[in-house]
Order: C-alpha cells, then sequence, then structure tokens
C-alpha cells in the first residue's frame, strides 16, 4: 500500500514538473505556444486514434488519471478516517470499542514511568492480528539505552493488553536525541550566599587596682588646765 502510494505521488510530481517547466518555457518566449499545440493535436489528438473506438489511448489516459487523482484525494482521505477508527476488543458479555488515542495515551504514560525518560511521542497502527506501537524518545545523559528500550517495550506491551485486552504486535522505539541536563525529579540547586563572620576581638581585662587609703595618725590631746 505504502509503495503504491509512493509510486502514485511519483507519477503526480512527475507530471506536473514537465508541465510547469513547459509553462515556463512558454512563458520567456524560449517556446512556440502554437509549435506545442501542433505537436499535441498532430501525436496525440488526431482522428485515427479517436476512430479507434472508445477505449482508444486518449480515453484510457485520462481513465487512468482519474482514478490516480481519486485514490489520492477521495480515496485516501477515507483510508485515513478507517485506519483511526476504535478498535473492538470481544468480551465475554458483549464488545467494548477502545478508541486509539487512549491505547496511545497509555502507551506514553507508562513510558514515562522511567525516570530516564524526558519526553516521549508514541502512535499507533492496526494489523489483523494486533496493533504496533511507535514511540520517538527522549533520555537523559549517561542511560543504558539498550537496557532502558527493552525494558519499555516489555512493560508497554502488558500494560496495553492488561487494561485494554489489544494485543500489541511489536513496540518499535526511536532514540531521537539524548538531553544533557537537570533531571525531572532533581531538585533545583540553590545558592547560599557565603556570609562572613569575623571573629570577635580580644577584649582586654585590665584589673583596677584600689587606691590606698591614707593613713589617720591619732594625736593625743593634752588634758586642759582646770
Amino acid at each position: 500500500m505504502k509503495f503504491l502510494d509512493r509510486l502514485i505521488s511519483f507519477i503526480f510530481s512527475l507530471l506536473f514538473l514537465v508541465l510547469s517547466i513547459v509553462l515556463i518555457l512558454i512563458g520567456v518566449g524560449i517556446i512556440d505556444p502554437q509549435m506545442c499545440i501542433e505537436l499535441v493535436s498532430e501525436r496525440f489528438l488526431t482522428r485515427a486514434i479517436v476512430a479507434k473506438g472508445t477505449f482508444n489511448p486518449i480515453t484510457i489516459t485520462g481513465i487512468v488519471l482519474l482514478l490516480l487523482s481519486l485514490k489520492t484525494t477521495v480515496f485516501l482521505s477515507l483510508f485515513k478516517v478507517k485506519n483511526r477508527a476504535p478498535i473492538a476488543v470481544k468480551t465475554r458479555n458483549g464488545e467494548v470499542q477502545i478508541a486509539q488515542d487512549t491505547i496511545v495515551n497509555t502507551a506514553k504514560n507508562q513510558t514515562l514511568e522511567y525516570e530516564n525518560v524526558r519526553e516521549v511521542q508514541a502512535s499507533m497502527v492496526k494489523k489483523n492480528r494486533g496493533i504496533i506501537i511507535y514511540e520517538a524518545i527522549q533520555v537523559y545523559v549517561n542511560t543504558n539505552i539498550r537496557e532502558l528500550t527493552e525494558a519499555i517495550q516489555e512493560s508497554v506491551k502488558q500494560i496495553i493488553y492488561a487494561t485494554t485486552g489489544v494485543n500489541v504486535l511489536d513496540v518499535n522505539i526511536k532514540v531521537k536525541n539524548v538531553y544533557n541536563g537537570k533531571r525531572k525529579d532533581e531538585p533545583e540547586k540553590t545558592t547560599t550566599p557565603v556570609v562572613k563572620v569575623e571573629a570577635p576581638k580580644a577584649v582586654e581585662i585590665v584589673e583596677s587596682v584600689p587606691e590606698p587609703v591614707p593613713e589617720v595618725q591619732e594625736t593625743a590631746q593634752e588634758p586642759k588646765a582646770e
């Protein structure tokens, strides 16, 4: 299916490329427009070709181009709508329809449980026997990528089947980048200002010496004469 889509896109791109080049050459005067009209009418739009019947080369070319146009417009749009349809899971009591977004979000949340995963993008593709999960993840630096991806693949398979009952055929992981920065659970580093505390200066203690008390000399008083 993808090869057919690419082939159709290539054919249309080639046709429009040739047509655009011819129009540019006509516009700048390199090619005579009358010559182009005569060439097309003489080689492709002759009465002999039309007289061959209904399915002449002109009619067949027009039908092929019409089908290719419908394939790239209407059919492709219908295919996208059908591909986004919910997945039906049979149970003992009936049927449960699970939206694809539910499965994709389950895979993303399970992948983000791993601390070495910084971010993840997920999508899915339906197959006959189950689904295929595609993930593009960004991991932190110094991560064992092989061990991490194997663990994610196994856990995503188990969680989707356990919660929805949908069979996961494969979990394809693409490691798109390695993030060299702070981890999501790592606390932010705060810089504490350094305050210089000066040691107290030694205080000189001077002992005060008491002043000597002057001695009082007692003088003997002479007896008064009677």
